[in-house]
C-alpha cells in the first residue's frame, strides 16, 4: 500500500469520524430541546394546578365570610359585607392571573432555551464536521505532497 493510499484511508476514516461527531452534536441539541419543551409542559401543568388551588382557596374564604356574616344576622346581599366578599373574590382573581402570567412566562423561557439548545447543536454539529473535514484534507494534502506549507 502506497503512502497516498494510506493517507486516503486515514482521510476517509477522519471524514466519517467528523460526520458522526457532527451528527452526535446535532442529536444532543435536539435532545436538550426536547427536555426544555417537556419542562415547559410541566410548568404549564403546575401553573394550572396552582390556579385551581388558588381559586378554591378564595372560594372557600368567600364562603366562610358569607357564613360568618349570616350567622351574625348580617344581611350579606348588600353593603359592607358584600363589598368585602367582592374584594376577596377580586383578590383571588388577581392572584390567579399572577400565577397564570408567571407560568406562561416560565414556559416561554423554557421553550426559548430549547430553541437555543437546538440551534447550538446544529451549529456545533456543522462546525465539528467542517473542522474535521478541513483538518483531514490538510493532513491528506501534506501526506500526498499536494500541500506543503
Amino acid at each position: 500500500m502506497t503512502p497516498q493510499e494510506t493517507a486516503g484511508g486515514f482521510a476517509g476514516i477522519g471524514m466519517l469520524s467528523s460526520l458522526f461527531g457532527g451528527i452526535s452534536q446535532y442529536k444532543m441539541g435536539q435532545a436538550e430541546k426536547s427536555a426544555y419543551d417537556y419542562n415547559a409542559q410541566v410548568t404549564l401543568q403546575n401553573m394550572r394546578a396552582q390556579m385551581t388551588a388558588s381559586q378554591q382557596k378564595y372560594s372557600e374564604l368567600t364562603g366562610k365570610q358569607a357564613s360568618a356574616y349570616a350567622a351574625s344576622g348580617v344581611d350579606i346581599s348588600s353593603g359592607s359585607p358584600l363589598l368585602i366578599m367582592a374584594a376577596t373574590a377580586r383578590s383571588g382573581g388577581q392572584q390567579a392571573e399572577q400565577i397564570r402570567q408567571s407560568g406562561k412566562q416560565e414556559a416561554t423561557l423554557q421553550r426559548y432555551y430549547g430553541r437555543l439548545a437546538a440551534w447550538k447543536g446544529e451549529t456545533g454539529g456543522i462546525s465539528s464536521f467542517l473542522t474535521g473535514m478541513s483538518s483531514n484534507m490538510a493532513e491528506y494534502g501534506m501526506a500526498t505532497g499536494a500541500f506543503n506549507p
